[in-house]
Formats: structure tokens, C-alpha cells, sequence
């Protein structure tokens, strides 16, 4: 499995102070050593969609990933608070 970053995630890291930056890039690193999204305890599929939306959950705050089944990429799409995961992104689902 590979794993893409947006390039909102690292503005999205940026603005988090330093020891939640480190566990963001811990829980990156083990994303990208991962072979599949299902070896994985904090990550769950998103309800509400056939799509496969994901979020991996650490401390109070949530990555949304996109897992594309053809190519086997998982596409970090951003990190987020848990009080605005589900509020600020336009997923299929909430339109």
C-alpha cells in the first residue's frame, strides 16, 4: 500500500503545537509502514458513504484519508480537530 500526502495536510500539521506535530508525524510514519488499512486499530471507514473515506483517529484529532482501491494508494486528504472532521469537508455524503 502507498500512501500520499496532501499538501494541506502539512499546513494542517503546521498549525498544531509541537508534541501533537510529533504524534501526527508518528501516526504518518505508521500509515506508510502499513501494508493495509485493516492491520490498523484507529483507523475506521467513514458511514454514510460507499466510498472508501476513512479516518485515522489519535489523541483529539482525526486525519481523513481516501483509499483507492485501484492503485492500492491511501491519499491523506487532512488532519483536523474531531469537533470539525466531519463539519468542514465536503464529503459525498453531506452534500
Amino acid at each position: 500500500m502507498r500512501t500520499k500526502n496532501h499538501k494541506r495536510v502539512f499546513k494542517d500539521v503546521s498549525k498544531l503545537p509541537l508534541h501533537i506535530q510529533k504524534k501526527a508525524a508518528e501516526e504518518l510514519e505508521t500509515l506508510k509502514a502499513a501494508t493495509s488499512l485493516s492491520e490498523l486499530d484507529n483507523v475506521v471507514q467513514m458511514e454514510g458513504t460507499d466510498e472508501p473515506y476513512y479516518r485515522l483517529k489519535f489523541d483529539k484529532y482525526r486525519f481523513l484519508l481516501h483509499h483507492d482501491i485501484e492503485t492500492d494508494t491511501v491519499k491523506v486528504l487532512s488532519l483536523t480537530h474531531r469537533k470539525d472532521t466531519y463539519k468542514k469537508h465536503n464529503l459525498p455524503w453531506r452534500r
